[in-house]
């Protein structure tokens, strides 16, 4: 199987951060477009961040900034502390809608995007072959 190269990698990361960074208005009409629960927001940052980031260490080192790097581990941090027990009605439409933490990752999720564009990395569509 063929590694994707930096620029699909990260063009992965980048669609798991505008979903985060998107008003909560755009998440939920989103995940009911998709037929996602909103938990699934948070894991498909948990499995992009995961993937992408040991990913293209690998290719290309050096090239993910540190505070790139900083702040996708505080959303993660806030994701994980959102979840579990006692936290299940921040999963839903009205959670998004209306909990801090939220808005918390929005920014961050922001910031992150911000973090990329300043990669200078060129990213594409990829095309099937």
């Amino acid at each position: 199987m063929r590694t994707p190269d930096i620029a699909t990698s990260m063009l992965r990361l980048a669609e798991s951060l505008v979903l985060l960074a998107a008003p909560a208005s755009e998440q939920i009409a989103w995940c009911e477009r998709h037929g996602w629960c909103v938990d699934e927001l948070g894991l498909d940052f948990d499995w992009a961040a995961g993937w992408v980031v040991p990913r293209v260490d690998e290719q290309a080192p050096g090239l993910l900034s540190g505070s790139l790097r900083d702040v996708l581990v505080r959303i993660g941090e806030r994701l994980a502390e959102m979840s579990g027990p006692g936290g299940s009605a921040r999963w839903d439409a009205e959670g998004l809608a209306e909990d801090s933490p939220w808005a918390e990752i929005r920014q961050m999720a922001g910031r992150a995007l911000d973090e990329i564009v300043k990669l200078d990395v060129v990213i594409v569509i990829p095309r099937p072959s």
